[in-house]
């Protein structure tokens, strides 16, 4: 057997391992992540994170009741491109939206996504998901960034293999707009708090 075709074979039965620890894993008050072929346990979130959440499911909640979508806080977003399993602070669905087993929402079936970058977080929310969101296809990654000097949301959107085709940037006292199916302006400065 080639020297390739083992270390391909190795990896697998990796990944298969991990995703199975992956699946037993339940932490009182802990995300539990797949990224990047490591199994990520973050911490829940500070107040600030969570109004960041709040005020944008204000800004999201009357388009969302219009189109009969759900709102999920909590959901798992599986990327079939390499069986990351990726847990957005906050996700927008269509009810139907195409799933993977019993708790996981294909990444190409989401409408939206998004990210308040933490102290813990800033490279997995900036680049390890960004690259994750774009291989799933997810349409549209919004990442809320009060981290960032300066503090800024930015909307990625038009996915492709590894990334996104556009990125818009946006700081407090500007508007973002989100694109159909949403045709909504998005306040920053709420969003930054």
């Amino acid at each position: 057997m080639p020297a390739t075709d083992w270390a391909a074979r190795a990896e697998k039965a990796e990944l298969a391992d991990l995703e199975r620890l992956w699946e037993t894993l339940d932490i009182p008050d802990r995300r539990i992540e797949f990224l990047d072929g490591q199994i990520v346990v973050s911490p829940t979130a500070s107040l600030w994170h969570s109004s960041a959440i709040d005020e944008l499911i204000d800004a999201l909640f009357d388009v969302k009741r219009a189109h009969g979508w759900r709102i999920h806080t909590y959901a798992t977003v599986h990327i079939p491109a390499t069986r990351e399993r990726l847990i957005p602070d906050l996700m927008i669905a269509p009810k139907d939206a195409p799933t993977f087993g019993k708790n996981e929402l294909l990444g190409h079936g989401v409408l939206l996504v998004a990210e308040v970058v933490s102290p813990h977080s800033q490279r997995r929310d900036r680049v390890a998901k960004l690259r994750a969101y774009g291989q799933g296809r997810v349409p549209l990654y919004l990442l809320i960034d009060q981290l960032a000097d300066p503090a800024t949301v930015t909307l990625f959107s038009d996915p492709e293999e590894a990334s996104y085709r556009t990125c818009t940037p946006a700081t407090a006292g500007q508007v973002l707009e989100l694109p159909e199916p949403f045709g909504i302006s998005l306040d920053i400065r709420r969003l930054l708090g």
